[in-house]
Formats: structure tokens, sequence, C-alpha cells
């Protein structure tokens, strides 16, 4: 089996002819159970497991000099990579992060393209864009709409050719509106912060690969290491981000583009952006305390994080993600300790 971008495929290239390709024509099939595996007798199990030892030990010889590499480029790191005269499309790219993100982007020469609901602002970013001598445009896109992403590739393909860089930046922040957990909200909050990604990863995924180059950036958050307590619906979605930007580095390997469609996956604290938002942060338990970085830090800090090709980007770019990933599994008193005695009011 291969999945070229994310669609199942068999050797043949075609869907089964059961399903038709569609789960919910799948769902109304009977259940087919899979082939038990033939029970492995004792001497085959010592055989099985004598292998996987030697096989260890492959390894381990094997990555000596992968870490020694990986600690030259530690100690030497490669000069950041020229972006130039690429065009970078920025989700929800009108205000706040993504506002920040594009004035960097577009300070290094790349030309600029945004997507957002928000025309006046949009528009009004396009015009500060242009002053860097760089192209830019807007396009009034809700990105949670599959047949509107595909009518943005469209626009972008016959105004600027093609999309280099994708930032999947557009998303909901949480305490927006009061009943954040009806129905109607916890959907839109799902299809604008997660569902999207799979949308724009479906219409220029491809590009990248026929073009041999890209680089997609997707903004996860550091709540999907650090859970709160406050924010089921945004940590949902955010934790959805980080697995999916983890899988989809792992098929562009598969696919055979590593080195040349490179991912990061940016985990940014608590960024000082929408005025009700951060007013609704202040007033929970700690958060007062918390100093949260304004957009033009982060904006630097994710643009850095491109230009050097890192996989992942905790914001600001203070704390690695493998500390964050140590935190993750201390034990929860601990964790919840931490935030009593380093945030108290």
């Amino acid at each position: 089996m291969i999945r070229p971008f994310g669609k199942v495929l068999t050797t043949s290239g075609k869907a089964s002819a059961s399903s038709k390709g569609s789960l919910y024509q799948l769902q109304k099939l009977p259940y087919n159970p899979a082939t038990p595996r033939r029970p492995r007798s004792t001497l085959e199990l010592v055989w099985e497991t004598l292998k996987r030892s030697f096989y260890f030990l492959v390894f381990l010889f094997k990555s000596i000099p992968i870490w020694i590499q990986v600690i030259w480029d530690w100690l030497n790191p490669a000069p950041p990579k020229s972006i130039a005269g690429w065009n970078a499309l920025v989700t929800g790219g009108s205000n706040g992060l993504g506002r920040a993100v594009s004035l960097e982007l577009a300070k290094f020469g790349c030309n600029v393209i945004i997507a957002d609901v928000d025309v006046q602002n949009g528009e009004k970013l396009v015009q500060e864009l242009l002053k860097f001598r760089v192209r830019a445009a807007f396009y009034k896109v809700d990105v949670a709409e599959y047949d509107a992403i595909v009518d943005l590739g469209r626009k972008i393909e016959r105004d600027f050719g093609h999309v280099d860089i994708l930032v999947n930046n557009a998303g909901l922040i949480p305490f927006l509106v009061p009943d954040e957990y009806s129905p109607e909200n916890i959907r839109r909050m799902m299809n604008v912060n997660l569902i999207s990604h799979f949308w724009t990863i479906n219409v220029f995924l491809p590009g990248m690969y026929r073009r041999r180059r890209g680089h997609i950036v997707g903004l996860s958050s550091r709540t999907a290491y650090i859970p709160t307590g406050y924010l089921r619906n945004y940590l949902t979605t955010k934790y959805g981000i980080r697995g999916f930007m983890e899988e989809l580095h792992d098929e562009i390997y598969h696919a055979g583009f590593e080195g040349q469609v490179i991912t990061t996956s940016v985990f940014p604290a608590i960024i000082n952006t929408r005025k009700e938002s951060m007013d609704h942060f202040r007033t929970l338990p700690g958060y007062d305390q918390m100093e949260f970085p304004q957009p033009e830090v982060a904006g630097r800090d994710i643009v850095r994080g491109i230009r050097t090709n890192r996989r992942k980007l905790f914001v600001p770019d203070r704390i690695g993600t493998w500390q964050l990933a140590l935190f993750e599994d201390l034990p929860r008193k601990i964790t919840r300790l931490f935030y009593r005695e380093l945030f108290k009011g």
C-alpha cells in the first residue's frame, strides 16, 4: 500500500471497488475480520529474538556517523537559506501573528500571499508589504471550506505561479464567545484550526513535490505539550496539528522528498494578539503573572525557523521542544505544583 497526498491506494493505483473510495460506503459493508497470524513455535520465537537483537546492534553501529553529523551540525550550523523571490502563502495573515510573519517574510524578499476573511486589514497589509519591493496579494478565503482552498489554488497559480512556503496559521483563539462548547462553535473551531490543514496540504503539497521544493509551517501551540484545564476545544485542535505535522514529515520522507520539502512545527506560547482573549486569560489563576510575547517577536522567531529549516520550534525561542516533551511526561502532581509555585498571584 502507498499513501501519496493522504490518499490510500492499492498497488494498482485504484481504490477498493467494494468501498468506491468512500468511508461512508465502507461503513455500510459487512465487517470483514483479518486472518489471524499463525502461532509461532518456541524455536521460531527464539530465532526472531536473536534476529532482532542482531538488528539492534546493526542499528547502534549505523547510528554512530549520524550522531557525529548531528553534533557537527549543531556546533557548525549552516547559514540560513535565502527565501528571496519565493512565494509564501500565509493563512489568517491579516492580523496578529499571521501579520507579523508576513511582514518578516517580506523583509527577506519573499513574495507574500494573504488568505483571510478580514478584507479591510488584509488589503491594508498588502500595501505595507509592497513597501519591501516584493509582490503581495490578498484573497478573501474561508480556510474551513475545501472548495474555497481549491479556488485559492487556481488564483495563486494564475497570479503567482505556485506556492513555495505554506504557513498554516489561520485559527480561532479561546474565549472569544461565551458558549465555546456549543455544537456550532466546536465544529467551527475544529474546521478552521485543524481541518483546514488537510485542505491546504491536499491543494499545495503536490506542486511542491513536482518542483522538488517547498516548506510547510504548521502553527500548533505550547498547549500541545502542556495542557491548562481551560482550553478543551482549542487544545484539541493544537494537539491535532502536532500529530498532523509529525505524520506529514514522515509521509514526505516515504514519498522520497526529504530535504526538498521541509516541515516546521511551531509551538508558540500565548501571544498578545486579540484583546478579548487576552483580557480573559489575565483573569485565570497564574496567568495574570505571565508575560505574553508580542506578535513581532514571535514572527521573527518563526521566519528564522523557516530559514534554518527547524523541524520543531518553540516561540519565543528560549526553550527546546525536547524540554517540553520531558515536562509533558512528568507526573501531573509535579507539573501542577510547578505552576502553583512559579505563577502565584
